[in-house]
């Protein structure tokens, strides 16, 4: 500091804190522990005004915690680098590195980098504390000290700094089980794709073969078989498909593809199922064609996913819709309308993690793992888009994938991997 007189707290006499002082230079460090518990928290001062440094230090020692001073920010620094603490208080204003210094060095750690950190100035200084919350300090005090006060701003910011670590300990703890987990789809995956192929083709082929040749409850196993291995290549499929789109931009091939052309492929294979059904798809095209970029595959494969849910359903002699929309802003809306049961707003929050569905019993009335409304969101956040869904129970859904133009692109998708919870 370089005007100590102005401070009340440094013109306190040695005489009035005599006692204090006293018991903080006769008692070394290590041997101050709590009567209350074996590992007391450690705090770390540093100020350059001896006095209000050893008077802090025995308010603290006083509570209960250890305490180890530092007259400067050089020094404090390396006393916080080699030693852990659960708190630092510093002085904003010190020579050789001051607290503005000593707080940048204390973020840019890696080990220290979550130290709750307590910054002292005086009452006036609004913008040193502003440049001090920039700098990541967690609170501060002004001087001259309220003592009471003090003790417990103490408490609060170590036990907030405690809760922060645990939560960031937690967050980061479950990014990497979801990479773990996207990694376990993409390998699972690809290994059974490969046989889960030859089954298909096998037991399509042994159907054929045999079509003649056996009947009644034979014939009602052999479909069973060939019904089950489609089902499971739709399943592996689908996984696939959510992984590439987990993966990124980067495993994007984008490239500009009609919209028209877009919507009519993404029915086909779904008419069969919607005829099934009594469904009928009505598919609206404008005169416009436009040329939207992405990855065709996978677009059309979220649209596919759209359908074929709203097909599921729908009720039957429903009508499912289809048709694209361009916005002012370049971007380009792809959506599907059913007139089914429609979703509460919880049952869709849960409806757009992977592997729910509104119901899971073994009699839903619609098979899958629930990866229709996922796989969606994915291709789409991939793409640096978005989907939106509007729904409400016994009104149906619309659901619509929105992409950006082809610069919002570039610029709002990310090639790091989205992580579901």
């Amino acid at each position: 500091m370089d005007s100590r007189a102005a401070d009340p707290n440094r013109a306190l006499t040695a005489a009035h804190y005599g006692p204090q002082i006293m018991m903080v230079r006769d008692t070394p460090d290590s041997q101050q522990t709590s009567s209350t518990t074996a590992t007391p928290r450690r705090i770390a001062i540093v100020d350059d005004d001896p006095i209000l440094r050893e008077v802090m230090a025995a308010r603290l020692r006083e509570a209960g915690y250890a305490v180890t001073g530092a007259g400067n920010g050089e020094a404090g620094g390396e006393l916080i680098d080699a030693q852990h603490f659960d708190l630092a208080v510093i002085d904003l204003g010190m020579p050789k590195l001051d607290g503005f210094g000593l707080l940048r060095r204390i973020r840019e750690n890696r080990a220290t980098a979550d130290l709750p950190v307590i910054v002292a100035t005086s009452s006036d200084d609004r913008d040193s504390v502003d440049r001090a919350y920039r700098l990541g300090a967690s609170s501060f005090i002004t001087k001259p000290i309220n003592w009471a006060k003090f003790s417990h701003l103490v408490q609060f910011v170590m036990r907030a700094g405690e809760i922060e670590r645990a939560l960031r300990a937690a967050q980061a703890e479950a990014v990497s089980a979801s990479k773990m987990k996207n990694g376990l789809f993409q390998v699972l995956s690809h290994e059974l794709k490969t046989p889960l192929a030859a089954l298909v083709g096998l037991t399509g082929v042994l159907a054929g073969s045999l079509k003649d040749r056996v009947a009644g409850e034979e014939a009602e196993q052999l479909d069973y078989v060939v019904e089950a291995a489609q089902r499971l290549n739709t399943i592996v499929s689908d996984i696939l498909i959510l992984s590439k789109a987990l993966a990124g931009r980067d495993r994007l091939s984008l490239a500009p593809c009609s919209l028209a052309e877009l919507l009519e492929d993404s029915t086909v294979g779904l008419k069969t199922l919607a005829r099934q059904r009594n469904i009928k798809l009505a598919v609206h095209i404008g005169s416009n064609d436009c040329l939207v970029h992405c990855d065709q595959q996978l677009i059309r494969q979220a649209l596919r996913k759209l359908i074929e849910n709203a097909v599921k359903f729908s009720h039957p002699g429903g009508t499912v819709e289809i048709w694209s929309q361009a916005g002012e802003d370049g971007s380009q809306a792809l959506s599907v309308r059913d007139h089914g049961p429609g979703l509460s707003a919880a049952k869709l929050k849960e409806c757009l993690q992977p592997f729910i569905q509104d119901d899971m019993s073994y009699a839903r009335p619609a098979g899958g793992l629930g990866l229709g409304l996922p796989i969606a969101q994915a291709i789409a956040e991939a793409h640096g888009g978005e989907l939106t869904c509007e729904t409400a129970p016994g009104q149906g859904m619309l659901v619509t994938i929105r992409l950006p133009d082809r610069d919002a692109n570039e610029s709002r998708a990310r090639s790091a991997p989205r992580h579901f919870p």
